[in-house]
């Protein structure tokens, strides 16, 4: 999820470097804590007494769907990870040693910080056990004799059965437009079987590194498309949670299929453009903000009100917080499974 972008292989492209992916991956860890904070100018435009005023306020509040943007990080995350392993994982010790110590070690402190505080960081570490999951499968994966293509489809149609198997009350209440057994949430199978839900996602990404070199050049008018449609698509999904009792069990796997697409469409965009180099720094810390926001929206309730003057402060100091913690724990992760590898690749 969390990965660097992945170096291209130079026999295949010219492209050196994904630019692009970490902007992406820092917006969509903005936008999970948007979600996860709550919008006191949404809540201020609702109680006005002009309809027009009304109505903006129950769009911003539905503006910003943090698990659309989970999706998204899943398709990301196959990406960067099939990506320099296309051709076979050159070192699978080092491709584990790497991954785990990357994401258990910040997952590790927030955890313990967690404890503290009835652990707020539950609305995201559930992605991370999933993440982990799908490292530990992917060189089993590559070893089966399918293509990528049929094992996407094999885990949509399983991912499909599980919804339709253990989730028929979700169905039932869209069916019935009714809260009875409605739960909404798309990890409510908990960690054991979430990572089966979010599998054909995380595949999606797996296919984008199958083809990304043979894709042509495309436009930033059809980047633009894509972006609105999406952004579009996540407020109904986000709408249709909360009041038509569609969970998002049910829409978020179909969804992933057009964010699929306009992933692809970024990729391939910037292969050829230049990046933000401010947001692309940004996204290097895009894990630390993920996984940190929810513990520090707790803590920072302790000293501050959440009210519209203080609300930028909150995220404001929420990102700042977070890059100090990738300075302090997620970078010297980064560094020991360096050590480790390199130690391990000296006495290999």
């Amino acid at each position: 999820m969390f990965e660097a972008a992945p170096q291209a292989m130079l026999t295949n492209t010219k492209t050196k470097w994904f630019y692009g992916v970490d902007s992406i991956r820092f917006i969509l860890a903005f936008i999970v804590m948007l979600s996860h904070f709550d919008n006191v100018y949404a809540m201020a435009l609702k109680r006005s007494a002009h309809s027009i005023f009304r109505d903006a306020g129950y769009f911003l509040a539905n503006a910003f769907d943090g698990t659309s943007a989970v999706i998204a990080f899943f398709i990301i995350s196959g990406f960067v990870i099939h990506y320099p392993n296309k051709n076979g994982i050159p070192n699978l010790t080092e491709f584990w040693i790497r991954r785990l110590l990357r994401i258990s070690i910040p997952l590790a402190v927030i955890l313990i910080i967690g404890t503290q505080f009835n652990h707020p960081e539950s609305a995201v570490v559930w992605s991370l056990f999933c993440e982990l999951i799908y490292y530990g499968l992917y060189p089993f994966m590559a070893k089966i004799k399918l293509s990528w293509k049929n094992k996407f489809l094999i885990s949509y149609a399983i991912a499909a059965l599980v919804i339709g198997t253990l989730c028929l009350h979700e169905v039932m209440a869209f069916v019935k437009q009714t809260n009875t057994n409605y739960h909404g949430n798309y990890w409510q199978l908990g960690g054991w079987l979430t990572w089966i839900v979010g599998l054909p996602c995380w595949l999606l990404g797996v296919l984008i590194a199958e083809h990304i070199d043979d894709l042509k050049k495309t436009t930033f008018k059809s980047v633009m498309i894509y972006r609105v449609i999406v952004f579009l698509i996540s407020c109904f999904c986000c709408i249709g949670k909360f009041h038509l009792h569609l969970s998002y069990i049910l829409s978020m796997n179909i969804f992933a299929l057009l964010i699929y697409k306009w992933l692809q469409t970024e990729i391939v965009y910037f292969k050829t453009h230049p990046s933000n180099k401010t947001l692309e720094k940004m996204g290097k810390f895009s894990y630390s903000l993920y996984l940190c926001h929810p513990l520090l929206y707790v803590i920072l309730r302790l000293f501050l009100v959440n009210n519209t003057f203080t609300y930028p402060l909150f995220l404001l100091l929420a990102v700042a917080i977070s890059y100090g913690f990738y300075l302090v724990v997620e970078r010297p992760g980064h560094q020991l499974a360096r050590k480790i590898n390199s130690k391990y690749n000296t006495t290999a």
